[in-house]
């Protein structure tokens, strides 16, 4: 026969030994109803009662699965996964308005970049078209007012 691994055989054990427990408490208790407890041990065989009944719910919590200390652990774990998703959620809204004004900054230097373009090719228009008059309105002979 093979052992399991992974800690199979820890959680295996720990069921097993809570049951047998459990039985054995029962059994103690069942005894005790059907004999009598003398008077003088009395007190001794009630405390042992009481602290035997204050085990019984660490006893079902290990014979049902659950304990106390996993079930907080991965509240913890689902609390801090909830907060890294907050914030990546926070980091990607920030990254999305950053393209956004990249976005708008990149089309107002594109029209500013072709209005200058426009406003190169005009004035080169009416430079090959109509050039500036050379003698700059002094006894001008061109033919052009200054």
């Amino acid at each position: 026969m093979t052992i399991p691994k992974n800690g199979v055989a820890r959680e295996l054990r720990s069921y097993i030994g809570s049951l047998f427990i459990f039985v054995f408490i029962i059994g103690i208790i069942i005894t005790f109803v059907q004999y009598p407890v003398l008077e003088s041990n009395k007190e001794i065989v009630l405390m042992l009662i009481g602290s035997i009944a204050a085990s019984i719910p660490i006893l079902i919590s290990a014979i049902s699965g659950t304990r106390p200390d996993d079930v907080n652990a991965l509240k913890a774990d689902v609390q801090k996964r909830d907060h890294t998703i907050e914030m990546l959620i926070e980091s990607k809204d920030n990254l999305e308005a950053m393209i956004i004004n990249l976005q708008k900054e990149i089309l107002t230097n594109q029209d500013n970049m072709m209005d200058k373009i426009i406003l190169k090719a005009a004035m080169e228009f009416d430079d090959k078209h109509n050039p500036p008059c050379a003698c700059k309105g002094k006894n001008c002979n061109c033919g052009k007012d200054a």
